[in-house]
């Protein structure tokens, strides 16, 4: 009975171990994933590059967000504007990635007549900050750059576009921003509480320490407490699901269907709750395989439609003709018309960039950082065919 009782004792410390251990990886993957690290001069396209024959231009810039923390920003338009303004997205990466993100948004939209806006928020890239909020604080930082936008006066109709974290706080910042035009929310949780329940499930699969679904709950308040305590944040703070009532402006979502990071179902229940004009797209593939053409035209579709840019041959009434969705230029671009731009073509990729998605070597290696495998990839930019102008 004496060696029975030690071994019980000995199965609950290490069934308390794999829990504390369990949560403290989750504590890291929810506000301190890997972050980004990138040379802006060797992963961002420009500063002058071009597009279809178009020289654009890459202006970079530091903005004041949340708490007064500096924004790395980058805001990509014609290099010849003329005097109308033109509609803007803002690209809104996930929990562990960067401005690197963007340059998807930038082949697709700038043939459109739409600039586009990248940041590193808060805590994420190059920019200040120490956590990442999933939203809480991030939706302050796209109240500042919005509102630097609209000061400048250029810009007419602002749209957002986002993924995952990126995606949640679109969401919320449109629900307080009603001149918000339309949104593209890329692989949204529903519920931040629910979310983590789930990873931890996925967490321990398999393993031979299970998590009790009660212990799991009693153990979420003690990871609430942590986030509290060291991002200052409130958890419960992240239902989506109260917020997507009240939330009016154009929405189109999408998801992969073998997505195990952020389940299909989230993405499905917000899009039911919707109030506003909203259509959905299931993705093959999971939470970070590159978005096939359709994803991409039916994005640039709707921006076209909720932005009104002025009108373009590469609008959706090009679709179909130079490129294998119609809406970036045709392989062997325009080049060598100036040394100082570069050429943006297509090489055959089904996808508007090549690109190698790998994680950016952190900057710091958190102690508890065996979590890091479930944690969002960042697109690298390696082979993403801005060429030097011969």
């Amino acid at each position: 009975a004496e060696e029975g009782t030690c071994g019980h004792h000995a199965s609950l410390g290490v069934r308390r171990w794999a829990m504390s251990s369990t949560w403290n990886k989750l504590v890291n993957l929810v506000i301190r994933p890997p972050r980004a690290q990138y040379d802006p001069n060797e992963h961002l396209p420009g500063p002058r590059f071009r597009i279809a024959g178009v020289t654009h231009v890459r202006r970079d810039i530091d903005l004041a967000g949340a708490d007064g923390l500096t924004l790395k920003c980058s805001h990509y338009e014609p290099e010849v504007r003329g005097n109308d303004p033109l509609p803007c997205v803002i690209y809104l990466h996930g929990n562990s990635g960067s401005r690197c993100d963007a340059t998807e948004a930038i082949r697709l939209l700038l043939p459109a007549r739409i600039t586009v806006f990248a940041v590193d928020l808060g805590g994420s890239g190059m920019s200040e900050g120490e956590y990442v909020t999933l939203g809480v604080r991030e939706t302050k930082d796209v109240e500042c750059i919005v509102n630097h936008l609209r000061d400048q006066g250029l810009t007419s109709k602002i749209g957002l576009w986002g993924t995952s974290m990126g995606a949640v706080t679109a969401i919320m910042y449109a629900n307080r921003d009603p001149s918000i035009a339309g949104v593209v929310l890329d692989s949204p949780f529903s519920s931040l509480p629910k979310l983590m329940l789930e990873l931890v499930a996925q967490f321990t699969k398999g393993s031979r320490v299970g998590v009790p679904k009660m212990a799991a709950r009693m153990a979420l308040s003690f990871v609430r407490s942590s986030v509290k305590s060291r991002a200052k944040f409130d958890i419960n703070d992240l239902d989506l699901k109260k917020v997507v009532p009240s939330t009016f402006c154009p929405a189109l979502f999408a998801h992969g269907k073998d997505d195990d990071f952020i389940p299909p179902h989230h993405s499905e229940t917000l899009h039911e709750l919707y109030a506003g004009d909203k259509n959905y797209i299931a993705i093959d593939g999971d939470h970070n395989s590159p978005r096939p053409a359709f994803f991409y035209d039916s994005t640039v579709i709707f921006f076209c439609n909720v932005l009104d840019p002025p009108p373009t041959s590469y609008q959706a009434g090009a679709m179909g003709r130079g490129s294998a969705n119609g809406l970036g230029p045709p392989v062997g671009a325009i080049r060598g018309r100036d040394p100082g731009v570069r050429d943006v073509d297509r090489r055959g990729s089904p996808a508007p960039v090549e690109f190698v998605r790998r994680r950016h070597e952190p900057r710091e290696t958190p102690e508890e950082d065996d979590g890091a495998s479930v944690s969002e990839n960042v697109a690298t930019l390696v082979a993403m065919g801005f060429d030097e102008a011969k």
